[in-house]
């Protein structure tokens, strides 16, 4: 009896470890298909043709099919981009410059000191892991008080994820926790689902991250839902730079989805 128990149980572990492999697989073959979608995104090709495919749902097996066929096939990293801004150590565009001031796009708090120490620490720990946008494109427009790639509601998204982590790291200042919501409060006062601009998917993604770090699991996947459909009906721009952007964000969006599938196929979000 107790032999039988046990080769039953070795089966069963068997088969899940063989689920397991399969589904890993399956994230492989999906992940290297939308990296061929994104190359094609970077190469400034057929980017309408290709959101209107994603828009009808097509697979990413047949839109990879329909793609160019020059297309690489070997090769994991996209080719390489070069910005036409740059942020370096002696920068104009630096966080913490004189001439960024705040007014315009956030009425949370007008101390540019705090929201300067706020983005130093959204761009120091949660941008290198989850870059969800073009930081050089950001402060550029930033500073020209350009809405083609900033927005009110991101720069609040990015405050609220930074305080969160703040409040987290610092006992001693309580207060960043408070100042974390009335954020993110001010996003959901003004984000708009049917905006299809490129800064709202990016608001979206950002703030999946403010709910999932405050363990609200639900609003957070509905975050994230938002906006991958977006992107599939995003208001494409003829502002320069607009297609290094785009592929940014559809990377860094990509990449949350899968985490989260990974995540959710090892039980960690059930």
């Amino acid at each position: 009896m107790y032999e039988t128990h046990v080769k039953y149980a070795k089966e069963e572990l068997v088969k899940k470890v063989n689920q397991l492999q399969e589904q890993i697989k399956q994230l492989e073959e999906e992940d290297h298909l939308a990296k061929q979608i994104l190359r094609a995104l970077s190469a400034a090709e057929q980017v309408p043709e290709i959101i209107d495919r994603l828009q009808k749902g097509d697979a990413y097996k047949s839109i990879t099919e329909w793609l160019d066929h020059s297309l690489s096939t070997d090769s994991d990293t996209p080719p390489p981009m070069k910005s036409q801004y740059s942020i370096s150590e002696d920068s104009d565009h630096e966080i913490g410059s004189p001439d960024l001031t705040y007014d315009v796009w956030t009425s949370v708090v007008s101390d540019s000191a705090t929201i300067d120490h706020l983005l130093q620490i959204y761009f120091e720990f949660v941008h290198p892991v989850h870059p969800l946008f073009n930081k050089d494109h950001f402060f550029d427009c930033h500073t020209r008080h350009s809405d083609s790639f900033c927005s009110s509601i991101l720069i609040n998204a990015l405050c609220a994820m930074a305080c969160h982590l703040h409040s987290r790291t610092n006992a001693t200042e309580p207060e960043f926790e408070e100042l974390g919501l009335k954020f993110s409060d001010s996003v959901r006062s003004e984000i708009d689902a049917l905006d299809r601009s490129v800064t709202t998917i990016q608001t979206f993604a950002v703030m999946f991250l403010v709910d999932l770090f405050r363990s609200n699991a639900l609003r957070a996947a509905s975050y994230l839902k938002t906006a991958s459909n977006i992107l599939t009906r995003v208001e494409t721009s003829e502002a320069a730079g607009f297609r290094e952007v785009l592929y940014d964000t559809v990377r860094g969006l990509h990449n949350l989805n899968v985490s989260v599938s990974q995540l959710s196929r090892c039980g960690y979000l059930s």
